[in-house]
């Protein structure tokens, strides 16, 4: 009997040599497996291996003050009030309003603003990376919220070599010397459900040899096939706490693929927003270059006029028939116009026409300079700031005037100005999270189940092994309960639903006063709608006024009859205003007519402009 058990022992020996021997030949093929993807995955030098080529060069620019790349740009000398004088010819790109908007929504990834902000605060820029950025946020995004439903393979291998004594043979086996070796594989596909279940298949396969007497041989395979289901009752379960709050919700954390969803939304009306603010900024410049053509024309005109009225009092001065000092202030007007004229051409850095914080549509400033607002356009449109042609606006204000239906204008500006439908989504966000958090005020009960397969042989497969031993159906096994969990007195599920509604309360009391704001500003518009277009008849009755004024006083003195030189210069300089004045009501006019649009959230429809669900 010594001998036998000696031998089954040595034999028991040699086949754990031989299954380590297959472990570590599958151990090392698993090894060079690895290494394998090491070199042919091209990710995997930058992460797990030990190359630290890329990481030292980042580092290396972040030490040395170069971090990050710059894009030189094709940018010249900007043109300046002395090429204007070089008298080269100037050459005009006759561009329309909506060539414009094309020209600009062709050539930026940037929302550019009139303002600072991308140089002041470069976060709050929208790109048009801004919309996927939201929708691929591993946290946040919808992707990410779905992932959470995603099945879920896991696999653990384990191998044990045990040498162990024990001093009562009960605790060895039957042996005082108890030699082990144990080698474990566990492999489980789960998945959890829309109603918050949790469902696992499993596999578990564990090999045994050792030389305790009782074996029924000296080493053994155990396969196990395994269903497990867990079903939260109350608290974590159902569709509409999961589709709200996610699996992984708790109270006031709540990201579930509808918060997703609606998050998603509200993304894109900021994004809207932005494109709102930008297409109302070109424009804005669009108008402000316009204007600063027709001040430069007046400027011009001014100029020549009083040329010819110095010239001719320095003639008279020459020949006696008239003062020095009549010469005089015929020559200080002209200077006077000269140097209007120049600051009519280049223009002054002072800000243009904007929108300021982007939630209105922007009063026209009124600031001339044909080459400032040149490059501010050429800023906005994505052009170079100089170019072989000057930008020159073709397109004209409305000179007729435009009657809105109050009630019509006001009902669509509620519908569809962007900042209240932003708000909407934002009340409907809180009302979701609402029903969410009463439903941390129930107990958590699961239900939980566990199937169970078994087999038990010398041999892993094929004859005599455990998985024949598991086909054949004899072991089975069952389980089957509830497990109840609840905090006495739901304190912080009680706080979550008061916050919760104190959330919905107060984004409510926003949406009202914004509503309330928008008609507001809807009304200021269509009343500096019609203060501009009055003011645009006014000011040409002026200027035609004042050219018969000026006509008629130089006519005088082309034919010889006495003219009051001060009554004269005085006359010019009204002229120059007022043909000033007619032109920037003009262009108030047409900004306030585009700020009702704005106003009522149609500017980007009347733009032709519409945003693309990427959803």
């Amino acid at each position: 009997m010594v001998e036998h058990h000696q031998t089954c022992i040595t034999q028991s020996h040699r086949q754990r040599a031989d299954q380590q021997i297959l472990v570590w030949a599958w151990a090392i093929a698993m090894l060079a497996l690895t290494a394998a993807g090491c070199r042919t995955y091209h990710q995997a030098s930058q992460t797990i291996c030990h190359d630290t080529t890329d990481v030292d060069a980042v580092m290396c620019r972040v030490d040395t003050g170069n971090a990050g790349s710059i894009e030189h740009t094709a940018d010249t000398r900007p043109l300046t009030l002395e090429d204007f004088k070089s008298g080269n010819e100037i050459q005009y790109w006759e561009i329309t309003l909506e060539e414009a908007l094309s020209t600009a929504l062709s050539s930026t990834q940037v929302m550019r603003e009139l303002g600072a902000t991308i140089m002041r605060s470069p976060d709050l820029v929208v790109t048009e990376q801004s919309r996927p950025l939201q929708q691929t946020d591993p946290r946040f995004g919808i992707e990410g919220a779905l992932s959470a439903f995603d099945a879920q393979l896991d696999v653990l291998a384990t191998f044990q070599n045990n040498d162990r004594r024990f001093n009562n043979r009960f605790f060895g086996g039957g042996s005082n010397v108890f030699i082990q070796d144990r080698h474990d594989y566990i492999a489980q596909l789960s998945k959890r459900s829309a109603t918050g279940a949790e469902f696992a298949l499993r596999s578990i396969t564990d090999y045994d040899a050792n030389n305790a007497t009782g074996n029924i041989t000296p080493s053994a395979w155990q396969q196990q096939l395994e269903g497990e289901i867990r079903q939260p009752l109350l608290q974590g379960g159902g569709l509409t706490f999961n589709r709200i709050a996610g699996p992984g919700g708790g109270p006031g954390v709540y990201n579930g693929i509808l918060i997703a969803k609606v998050n998603s939304d509200i993304n894109d009306m900021e994004f809207e927003l932005a494109l709102r603010r930008f297409v109302s900024d070109v424009t804005n410049a669009y108008w402000d270059l316009y204007f600063a053509y027709r001040d430069f024309d007046a400027k011009h005109f001014a100029l020549e006029k009083s040329r010819e009225t110095w010239l001719n009092y320095e003639a008279q001065k020459v020949a006696n028939r008239r003062s020095g000092a009549a010469e005089a202030l015929a020559r200080e007007q002209y200077y006077r116009f000269q140097s209007e004229l120049e600051d009519a051409i280049a223009g002054k850095a002072t800000q243009r026409t904007e929108s300021g914080s982007g939630t209105q549509g922007g009063v026209f400033a009124g600031v001339g300079g044909v080459q400032a607002a040149e490059r501010k356009l050429r800023l906005m449109i994505g052009l170079p700031q100089r170019g072989e042609q000057l930008l020159r606006p073709s397109d004209e204000p409305v000179a007729a005037p435009i009657r809105f239906d109050w009630d019509s204008i006001a009902a669509e500006a509620l519908r569809q100005r962007v900042e209240l439908r932003k708000q909407r989504l934002v009340v409907e966000r809180r009302r979701l999270e609402l029903l969410a958090a009463k439903n941390f005020l129930l107990p958590q009960l699961d239900m939980i189940g566990r199937y169970r397969y078994r087999g038990l042989d010398k041999n892993w497969i094929g004859n005599d092994s455990a998985f024949r031993d598991l086909g054949s159906g004899d072991f089975q096994e069952w389980e089957a309960g509830f497990e109840l969990s609840l905090p006495v007195g739901f304190r912080q599920a009680h706080a979550a639903v008061q916050n919760a509604k104190l959330q919905l309360a107060r984004e409510q009391a926003i949406l009202t006063e914004q509503s309330r704001r928008v008609t507001h500003d809807l009304a200021a518009m269509v009343a500096e709608a019609d203060r501009a277009f009055q003011q645009t008849q006014t000011n040409m009755n002026r200027f035609l006024a004042a050219a018969d004024a000026v006509e008629t006083l130089e006519a005088n003195r082309r034919a010889g009859l006495p003219v009051n030189l001060e009554q004269l210069l005085d006359a010019q300089r009204r002229l120059s205003d007022a043909q000033t004045s007619y032109f920037t009501a003009k262009t108030e006019y047409a900004v306030a007519l585009k700020n009702i649009d704005f106003e009522k959230g149609s500017l980007l429809r009347n733009s032709r402009l519409y945003l693309a669900s990427n959803n």
